[in-house]
């Protein structure tokens, strides 16, 4: 079944004042924990992976007509979030997933998918990460020591386990150049947090940095201190992040800090080039409802940065009906940004987002406990009046 077909008809257009119409279109439905959007198959657009608590995870593949879902589905498991690279340098993606350990009572291998012909992965194994009492959330690859071969952060929920010698911590694994990893301990490592990660050059010396989300208090930004470790840095916002990513908001060419504090606020705070770097939020708003992620991109074709801000009612678990608008935030000259709500109601709960093809929005209203849809949002080719 065709699920983009069936989707053909619009399933949310509206016109927003100033603004570009907008459409949603169906996906698929599924449970989801993480996303990622990649180019699997080199063709130059971007493909789709909704990874979670599902038997039917597959990439679907950008086509000249709507994407379309890949006949190869990955074993079914106890996978989180997922995050892509060429780990062994044959010039194919590869993935790597993030397995709970039955929540924290058991154990629970990640896994590590490389590509193959046509399409298809193969689960490696003995690579060195699978940390099998870890409670894998959010993997992200990034290069730690500036050698072009991809590294591995990754956060777990570091829940207590039985013995000590069940570690259940973020960790730092480097490439060997083989296809396998090898840990390395660092500022990084430990109970940092696992909301969310993500990399960036903060400081803007060529080398990643990383920013993790801690669910308690205020997150963590780490500058590589170009010998395998890191110094971190103050971090600004109030309360503790929901979610945050690093994107650089007002073209200057420095990222600049996103964060979803769980106050239901959002926050956009300017990088200035200079040490501790992030010092006053240019943007500081509450919001209706509350905020589970977001997606930077140019959507409305104008040469400026906006922001997409996924919000979900308290009671949505309930219902499983999501009638929250979610909030666009439209760059406007001069780095400040224009707030529009954008109508909807759709099945399931607003979860995540992540930019497509630079100007496209993935929502997924799917979640760890319950199917629900993932929807490809994009704007017209108008463009918004500055």
């Amino acid at each position: 079944m065709n699920l983009n077909r069936i989707a053909a008809a619009l399933l949310a257009c509206w016109a927003l004042g100033a603004q570009a119409q907008y459409n949603a279109t169906l996906l698929e439905t599924s449970r989801m924990w993480g996303m990622v959007v990649a180019d699997f198959d080199n063709d130059g657009h971007d493909d789709i992976f909704n990874c979670g608590h599902d038997a039917n995870d597959r990439i679907w593949y950008w086509t000249a007509g709507g994407y379309q879902p890949s006949s190869f589905v990955f074993a079914n498991s106890d996978r989180h979030d997922c995050d892509a690279a060429d780990v062994n340098g044959d010039g194919l993606l590869d993935l790597f997933c993030a397995v709970g350990a039955q929540e924290g009572h058991g154990t629970g291998w990640n896994e590590l998918w490389l590509q193959g012909a046509g399409g298809t992965f193969r689960k490696s194994g003995n690579f060195g990460a699978e940390d099998i009492y870890g409670r894998g959330r959010i993997p992200v690859f990034f290069d730690l020591d500036h050698d072009g071969w991809p590294d591995l952060y990754l956060s777990n929920q570091s829940t207590p386990r039985l013995t000590s010698d069940q570690i259940n911590i973020n960790h730092v694994y480097l490439n060997q150049h083989n296809g396998k990893f090898a840990e390395v301990k660092t500022v990084a490592t430990g109970e940092n947090g696992f909301r969310c990660a993500s990399k960036g050059d903060i400081d803007g010396d060529g080398w990643d940095d990383l920013l993790v989300c801690n669910e308690l208090k205020n997150g963590h930004l780490y500058l590589n201190n170009h010998a395998n470790d890191f110094t971190e840095l103050a971090a600004p916002a109030i309360s503790s992040w929901r979610y945050a990513e690093l994107a650089d908001m007002n073209g200057d060419g420095r990222v600049d800090l996103v964060v979803l504090p769980n106050n239901n606020r959002v926050q956009i705070w300017l990088n200035t080039g200079v040490a501790p770097y992030f010092t006053t939020a240019a943007l500081d708003q509450q919001l209706p409802n509350a905020s589970r992620g977001s997606a930077v991109g140019d959507f409305d074709h104008n040469g400026r940065t906006d922001l997409y801000v996924v919000l979900a009612k308290v009671d949505c678990l309930d219902t499983l009906h999501d009638a929250a608008p979610d909030v666009v935030f439209w760059g406007r000259p001069g780095g400040t940004w224009e707030r529009q709500t954008l109508p909807q109601d759709y099945a399931g709960c607003g979860h995540l987002a992540a930019t497509v093809g630079g100007d496209q929005v993935l929502l997924q209203n799917g979640g760890t406990s319950y199917e629900g849809p993932a929807y490809i949002i994009k704007w017209g080719d108008e463009v918004v009046t500055p």
